[in-house]
């Protein structure tokens, strides 16, 4: 092996090592993962209708509930808020179910809220309504809301940006007599 061939494989060794090293150190940063089991989803805000690729979601609120509804807040200083919606078959085939549903603050701070219907039997292109109630902290102002539909742990979630003008004020206390 001639010189000049022997000083160009040192060189190339030496590029690899320190380049290999190089390249390692200038790669860009591994991003922040989405979180533990995070199921792929649809998003978008109450003023959309948003679809999951089975199911279709319109006319959605939050808000405080309603004289017949059966939420309640867990305790005295907790506030009642009622999800309502119409849900619809997307599908060709006939769809059953109930969504499990968390409202999530801007810290992360999660709290689940529990179906006040019966869930839903779909035909093909078939609507109901459907009703989730939650029982938060008077000062939990959430900014998303995350439904699954609880029969079918594969379909694709929905993830709902909750603006501030979307959820109505606390009700002031009462004075106490």
């Amino acid at each position: 092996m001639t010189t000049a061939r022997r000083a160009k494989l040192y060189a190339l060794l030496v590029a690899l090592v320190l380049g290999g090293d190089a390249t390692i150190a200038l790669a860009a940063p591994t991003p922040v993962p989405g979180g533990a089991n995070q199921i792929g989803g649809v998003q978008g805000t109450f003023s959309r209708t948003l679809f999951s690729g089975t199911l279709r979601l319109k006319s959605m609120s939050l808000g405080d509930p309603r004289a017949g509804d059966s939420m309640r807040p867990n305790a005295a200083a907790d506030r009642a808020l009622v999800f309502r919606a119409i849900v619809s078959n997307g599908t060709h085939h006939e769809n059953h179910g109930y969504f499990d549903a968390t409202l999530a603050d801007a810290d992360g701070i999660t709290v689940s809220g529990r179906p006040l219907d019966i869930g839903w039997g779909l035909e093909p292109g078939a609507a109901a309504r459907t009703s989730i109630g939650f029982s938060v902290p008077a000062n939990f102002v959430p900014v998303k809301l995350v439904l699954i539909q609880a029969a079918a742990p594969k379909a694709r979630a929905f993830r709902i940006a909750v603006r501030p003008t979307d959820v109505p004020p606390a009700p002031a206390p009462s004075a106490a007599p």
